[in-house]
């Protein structure tokens, strides 16, 4: 029998998601970590075939074809690179990396594996935000004027992710490069971006809060809010794109889009796989099976990465800054 199972490295709550998809997929997996208690309760929870104490007994496993990266930003490159080498192909958790110089190292060691390397970017695989996308290039919004991606709410997080080394960040690289991997999908490449913080409100490794003004192609602007320290903001969060001949509206979570414009008005809702993850876990699968680059691959991670780089710079230099090719 060939190998089809999945290794998830880290046993976090992101890994819960990814196995939860691959079970619905009728996909096995691996679990592991490097404690080997915790892996065992995991396996348990999610139904595992196994459970191990070290990534490198997971990848070397002859049952696992892939590779699903879960653990902290300061270790994508070491244990996605350790399962490359192995042979596997891997998915790795957005960020790709936490600088440049890893993501490019990370995707050179993946050409020099011949193997494929996908970003986890799950907003790219979500039907809402599909549909956005088909909208936008069948012509129904006209030409781009404005995109709006609005995230802000209020939470505290714990953990490594209070750690400035292994976060490599703050909000922006942690969750709102979901949101301007969207602005560069929906609107193109990014010329420039400024972008402001307020002072510090949470306890994180790095910032809790970017606004964020971007310069698009054809003259469209668009603005990024991206907040863990808004008081008071309920869990309802919208992105709005906005044309010469419409608007169209979506809701964040992934359960409806709303289009209105001079042909009138269309509400869309989407009940299964609002989150993108089983759609991801199938785009993956098909690249192994074709050997075709992912839409998600090695260099959009990299775009999206060069974009919080760039956000991060505009700030400490209070200016606007071209992101780094």
């Amino acid at each position: 029998m060939a190998a089809r199972a999945l290794a998830i490295l880290g046993c976090g709550w992101i890994a819960r998601r990814h196995a939860a998809a691959a079970r619905r997929l009728g996909i096995p997996v691996l679990a592991a970590s490097r404690d080997l208690a915790r892996a065992r309760a995991f396996a348990r929870a999610v139904g595992a075939l196994d459970a191990f104490g070290t990534y490198e007994a997971a990848v070397a496993d002859p049952r696992a074809r892939a590779a699903i990266v879960c653990t902290p930003h300061d270790r994508h490159l070491a244990d996605a690179a350790l399962a490359l080498a192995a042979g596997r192909h891997v998915l790795v958790e957005k960020p790709i990396a936490r600088t440049l110089d890893e993501a490019d190292r990370l995707i050179a060691a993946a050409a020099a594996a011949g193997r494929l390397l996908m970003v986890a970017e799950n907003f790219h695989w979500m039907p809402a935000f599909r549909r956005v996308r088909a909208l936008i290039e069948g012509g129904r919004l006209g030409e781009l004027r404005e995109l709006h991606l609005i995230a802000r709410g209020f939470r505290q997080l714990a953990g490594w992710r209070l750690e400035p080394g292994a976060v490599g960040g703050g909000a922006l690289l942690d969750g709102g490069i979901h949101y301007l991997h969207n602005l560069r999908w929906w609107g193109g490449d990014v010329r420039r971006v400024f972008a402001l913080r307020p002072a510090q409100t949470v306890r994180l490794g790095g910032e809790d809060a970017v606004d964020l003004l971007a310069e698009l192609p054809g003259g469209a602007v668009g603005l990024v809010a991206n907040s863990l320290a808004a008081r008071g903001i309920s869990r309802f969060q919208w992105s709005t794109v906005t044309g010469t001949l419409g608007t169209c509206f979506a809701d964040n979570r992934g359960r409806w889009v709303l289009l209105r414009g001079a042909g009138g008005t269309r509400l869309w809702l989407h009940a299964r796989d609002t989150r993108g993850h089983q759609a991801m876990l199938r785009a993956f699968e098909r690249a192994m099976d074709t050997g075709r680059a992912p839409e998600t691959d090695g260099a959009s991670g990299r775009r999206d990465l060069a974009l919080v780089l760039a956000a991060y710079r505009s700030i400490a230099e209070r200016r606007p800054v071209e992101p780094a090719c």
